[in-house]
């Protein structure tokens, strides 16, 4: 909702006017999405920062760290690791369909020719999926050993 405000004798006074219409319910769902993803981004990014930089500190980060918490290659994974790595594939997820509902706004706002716009929405879409699909494989497959 927008406010305006007024002067009425003296005072102001505050009219609500109501949100402006959703071109479709395609739209209102995107819009819905983006914002409570970007709170759940919230909490998983400041738990991720505060869990790496915090608790383990910096210059304490090892692969050896990852392979306790994603498992390793060609082992059993255990529920604990199993949880890690719902959670950073939920922020994968989240971090990238975010990111391109994002773009796709900005690119709604600047390209203005309709084939340019979704050229650009194929091509950037692409990239988001196979990024995706790496990335999930990549947290599945486990960490491999290192060579010491």
């Amino acid at each position: 909702m927008t406010t305006q405000t007024a002067p009425v004798s003296g005072r102001t006074v505050r009219t609500l006017k109501p949100f402006p219409a959703a071109r479709n319910n395609f739209e209102r769902g995107l819009w819905i999405f983006m914002r409570y993803s970007g709170i759940a981004l919230l909490f998983l990014a400041i738990s991720h920062f505060g869990l790496q930089h915090l608790l383990v500190g910096t210059h304490n980060l090892s692969v050896g760290d990852t392979e306790l918490r994603w498992g390793l290659t060609g082992q059993n994974v255990t529920v604990e690791q199993f949880l890690w790595r719902v959670y950073y594939l939920i922020l994968l997820v989240l971090a990238m369909g975010h990111g391109l509902n994002g773009f796709r706004q900005v690119a709604y706002d600047y390209l203005n020719q309709r084939g340019i716009y979704r050229g650009t929405l194929l091509v950037v879409g692409v990239l988001v999926i196979v990024m995706t699909i790496l990335g999930t494989i990549a947290l599945f497959m486990g960490a491999t050993p290192m060579k010491r």
